[in-house]
């Protein structure tokens, strides 16, 4: 592999809940998921519904499938694809699947619970693929192999969540959705994407917006741009949009965003970066 190799793809964008229609064909309706490609390796972070379209892809691609999956929280839209995630029904594939369990529940127990009578019909144990579940703690630093490392600090927002980095030699790219500013993680938050090249960050509400719902665990636009220029990010991708927004609404958004900042813009359902 080399530092040529990695390419993020946005097969989910949305946040809260998915959004289908004639209004978000632009932006995209699915909750959040985003592949990574460094190399021949699969990261895939969150498994909203995002993740059965990536799933169907998969499935057309030759030879076993094995990748790392990265869950930020398990509010449901960033988990309600994963029971419909295809490649995990078939035998041969793997998948390593790491996230934060919750006071006496681990994390394995909760996603177990998401797919048990009376909710679904097919349990964990039944599904083909291999699953190994890994309990991660803010703050972890994991090496998953092949010289890739996923850095890892705590989110403000109800419940908790997690921000991952992902740094591959002097390429990295930070994923820090369901996160309020103007919290005590704001410093390490700074720390984590302190010169990366790409920024994929939650921008729910405006700042015109944000008074009304201080408290929800989300962030702005013009939050993100602050993040960008601290921490000396070279791409932003604002992300974990408002699902009532429509693409009308999103484009006027996207190019006040990029009249603030030329390397600054709203990520869209199928956009693909290449770092």
């Amino acid at each position: 592999m080399t530092v040529n190799d990695f390419t993020i793809t946005f097969w989910g964008v949305r946040g809260s809940r998915p959004v289908p229609g004639p209004g978000t064909v632009i932006y995209g309706g699915n909750t959040p998921c985003v592949e990574v490609r460094i190399g021949k390796r699969l990261i895939i972070l969150d498994a909203g519904t995002g993740i059965t379209n990536l799933g169907f892809k998969l499935m057309q691609e030759p030879g076993p499938v094995r990748g790392d999956i990265f869950i930020t929280h398990v509010h449901w839209d960033h988990i309600q694809g994963f029971p419909f995630f295809l490649p995990a029904f078939k035998r041969g594939n793997s998948f390593n699947i790491y996230g934060e369990g919750k006071e006496e529940i681990t994390f394995e127990a909760l996603i177990r619970r998401t797919m048990r009578f009376p909710n679904f019909p097919v349990p964990l144990e039944n599904l083909g693929a291999a699953m190994h579940f890994k309990e991660l703690k803010p703050g972890d630093v994991i090496d998953i192999g092949d010289g890739i490392t996923v850095h890892t600090v705590a989110n403000s927002h109800p419940d908790g969540g997690v921000s991952y980095r992902i740094q591959y030699g002097e390429k990295s790219c930070c994923y820090v959705t369901d996160y309020e500013h103007g919290s005590d993680k704001a410093e390490g938050l700074i720390r984590l994407c302190e010169g990366t090249d790409l920024l994929i960050y939650d921008s729910y509400f405006t700042d015109a917006e944000y008074p009304a719902h201080k408290g929800w665990g989300h962030s702005t636009w013009e939050e993100g741009l602050a993040l960008q220029e601290k921490a000396g990010v070279r791409q932003l991708l604002l992300f974990h949009h408002k699902p009532e927004r429509s693409d009308e609404e999103m484009a006027a958004l996207e190019s006040k965003i990029i009249g603030k900042h030329p390397m600054a813009k709203a990520a869209r359902e199928g956009m693909v970066v290449s770092l």
